[in-house]
């Protein structure tokens, strides 16, 4: 377990997005995060931790396969169908033959654990089967100036090890310990896509290229820059950026069928959006949005602008988007190629949100899943088995695999 910089109540105040905890009131910054009582779920009610399957109204059946977890933040499937799990205070956990590993992964750098800071997603490298590379999204450095950073390492054979760490990118520093993005997806092409949120206290910088604040960045797999990028000389803008705009982007996903690639962000008070992100596309945070401020008062009146991306779905009350899957394989073949989404702590959240979607990736439908269990869900995946995977935002986590209930 790494050094925690954080109280085990700071900690709590990390797990959802509503002015209580995800993201600061605007009133007031960062340091304006209030008490987090509302928001208790999960360890605190009982509701997510015991080991009993949980049955819903609308018909699935939620199995735990991994309990205890502290802060699961992404969840990842090795070849051989292990699973690793990252928690939020600088662990990653392996999940094999059903069995959650007491011993975290060595080897994996140290975090700045607070507030919304601590480990963040994993990806594997195109080339995984021969080369054995890893690659973590984590907050580095301290309170005071810190950022998102991205770092590859060879994974064991056993997993239990990584070596050769080295970092490989890391994003423009910050003073806040809010909005680190985080998410992580190869393109066919073998580059790399890194989402990073603008820090809350810099939100205006989200319309500058020239930094990466409220970015997401496209590297190669060495962290150098794509020639092909938008900004790629540094003229108009950082040689990494690939979109801006963006305020906090929480789920990405490549969908290869439609050669999309797909990512939500958070709104603030309402206002949350799914996009498809495409190179050197501005989508608008925080020049134009359907959110407001926590206290109620106005951003700006602009909902769309000359120049910036409209979102392909907006949900105003908030549903504090967080990890998502494009379903494939046999086991969910009626919804092959639609998007799972989780939710947190937002005013319309806790639950699964499936967005329904054409062969051209336009939605056509939405349903709430699960709403009536209000489990506040931080990632959700899909496992080389085909089967659906959900791990829950709480302190005391757990994973549940997901089925019907027949």
């Amino acid at each position: 377990m790494k050094t925690l910089l954080v109280t085990a109540s700071a900690l709590l105040l990390a797990t959802a997005c509503s002015p209580s905890s995800d993201e600061a009131p605007a009133s007031g910054g960062d340091s304006a995060i209030t008490d987090a009582s509302d928001n208790t779920t999960g360890a605190e009610t009982g509701e997510t931790t015991a080991s009993a399957a949980l049955v819903s109204e609308d018909g699935f059946r939620l199995t735990p396969v991994a309990e205890g977890l502290g802060f699961p933040w992404d969840m990842l499937f090795l070849p051989d169908g292990t699973m690793l799990i990252t928690e939020r205070d600088g662990n990653i956990r392996i999940l094999r033959d059903g069995e959650l590993v007491e011993t975290p992964v060595a080897g994996a750098p140290e975090p700045l654990v607070n507030a919304q800071g601590g480990y963040f997603a994993m990806a594997l490298d195109p080339d995984f089967a021969s080369n054995r590379k890893l690659y973590l999204a984590y907050a580095k450095g301290t309170e005071a100036e810190n950022s998102t950073a991205v770092v590859s390492g060879t994974l064991s054979e056993d997993a239990s090890e990584l070596t050769e760490v080295q970092e490989i990118f890391s994003s423009t520093p910050r003073e806040t310990s809010h909005h680190f993005g985080g998410r992580l997806a190869f393109l066919p092409d073998g580059t790399l896509i890194l989402t990073l949120g603008e820090g809350f206290r810099y939100m205006d910088e989200a319309q500058n290229p020239m930094n990466y604040h409220g970015t997401t960045v496209r590297i190669n797999a060495d962290g150098s820059f794509p020639e092909d990028n938008p900004f790629a000389d540094g003229s108009e803008g950082a040689p990494g950026v690939w979109t801006y705009g963006n305020r906090n982007v929480q789920g990405l996903v490549w969908d290869d069928a439609r050669e999309i690639l797909w990512a939500h962000e958070h709104g603030p008070k309402g206002g949350d959006e799914l996009n498809r992100l495409e190179a050197g596309n501005n989508y608008g945070w925080p020049a134009i949005t359907y959110g407001v401020n926590y206290d109620g008062t106005i951003l700006t009146e602009e909902t769309e602008a000359p120049g910036m991306e409209q979102p392909v779905v907006k949900w105003v009350p908030s549903i504090a988007p967080s990890g998502m899957a494009l379903v494939t394989g046999d086991v969910w073949s009626e919804w092959q190629g639609d998007l799972i989404i989780g939710a947190m702590n937002g005013p319309r959240g806790r639950k699964l949100v499936h967005v329904m979607l054409d062969e051209d990736g336009n939605v056509t439908g939405q349903a709430d899943l699960m709403a009536d269990l209000e489990i506040p869900f931080r990632d959700v995946a899909i496992g080389p088995d085909g089967n659906l995977y959900a791990a829950t935002a709480n302190m005391d986590g757990v994973v549940y695999r997901i089925d019907r209930n027949e």
